[in-house]
């Protein structure tokens, strides 16, 4: 699996409600840092592998753009890493430093970036002074060279930077894919036994109470009651979804459910008016109320199978 396929898996997976609502803050930052960094990695990716791909033949003796190019690809991508990691793992006080220290990154890297693509001329507070050399460079090495104060002469192998920026930024994808996965694990075994189509289930007896005071002169008085236990279990289904997803309810559920609180408030009033039985109205109603009902138990059953399924992909 390539980064950038890496990247697109888990910008799919922090966007599972499942993990999206649980994991992130509500405030702005959070939860937005995460994908915009996960796409700055893929497109740096994409820019390293573009030079990698380019022939050496039809570079010039002396390429400096192609220089300038993929170090600074690859010093955003390391800024991508750190902003994914800090907001993944919750670590908002870890310092780039320790970052670094922490995944074994090659410090090199980024201090070559620093003193050729940074600012050469006034490096450190205009202490150090950086040029590229003058003489032909191949793609993959050149060198460089200043005064901090004394002279001196970096020799670069690009392409040891490049395989071991790629060692780096797989074991911080891993790292964070494996946070990912232990968090949306131990929030599914949190809910794992908590069914909601068992809340919504057994209610036909009680949906049938409330057709019967539309249809039934002998047991209309049967709606009263069945329309409270409708309603109350109703509620309870949308208390124990709130609770999964920390008061988001998923967009096709909110609709559903909202239609029934609809027909139940017409019923409801319809019955406190004594206008219920034998209004044709209701009886169209409960037709609706039927369809949007076994659609609620259909939702219900995929919900609960998201949270007993043994894989969180």
């Amino acid at each position: 699996m390539t980064i950038q396929d890496k990247c697109i898996k888990l910008n799919n997976d922090i966007h599972k409600r499942m993990f999206q609502k649980n994991h992130f803050e509500s405030s702005f930052g959070h939860y937005e840092k995460c994908f915009t960094s996960l796409d700055l990695i893929e497109d740096c990716q994409d820019a390293i592998d573009e030079f990698i791909n380019l022939p050496e033949s039809i570079l010039q003796n002396r390429s400096v753009l192609n220089i300038y190019g993929v170090l600074q690809a690859m010093f955003c991508q390391q800024d991508g890493l750190f902003g994914l990691f800090q907001n993944i793992s919750k670590n908002q006080d870890i310092k780039l430093d320790d970052f670094f220290t922490k995944f074994q990154f090659n410090k090199e890297i980024r201090k070559v970036r620093n003193d050729i693509v940074g600012h050469p001329t006034s490096r450190n507070n205009n202490s150090e002074f950086y040029f590229i050399d003058k003489g032909p460079n191949s793609k993959f090495r050149f060198s460089y060279a200043g005064y901090n104060p004394e002279y001196r002469v970096v020799k670069v192998d690009l392409r040891k930077f490049i395989d071991d920026q790629m060692i780096f930024t797989e074991k911080i994808l891993e790292s964070v894919e494996n946070i990912i996965q232990t968090a949306m694990e131990q929030h599914k075994k949190e809910y794992k036994n908590r069914s909601l189509h068992s809340i919504i289930s057994d209610l036909n007896y009680s949906i049938l109470s409330i057709k019967r005071g539309i249809w039934d002169s002998q047991r209309s008085f049967q709606a009263e009651p069945g329309l409270k236990i409708v309603r109350a279990s109703l509620t309870e289904f949308i208390d124990e979804l709130k609770l999964r997803y920390k008061g988001f309810i998923p967009e096709s559920v909110e609709h559903t459910t909202k239609t029934i609180e609809y027909i139940l408030n017409k019923i409801e009033i319809w019955l406190n008016n004594g206008e219920l039985f034998g209004n044709e109205d209701a009886r169209i109603f409960m037709i609706a109320f039927d369809k949007e009902f076994n659609d609620l138990i259909q939702m219900s059953k995929e919900l609960d199978k998201e949270y007993t399924s043994d894989h969180t992909s």
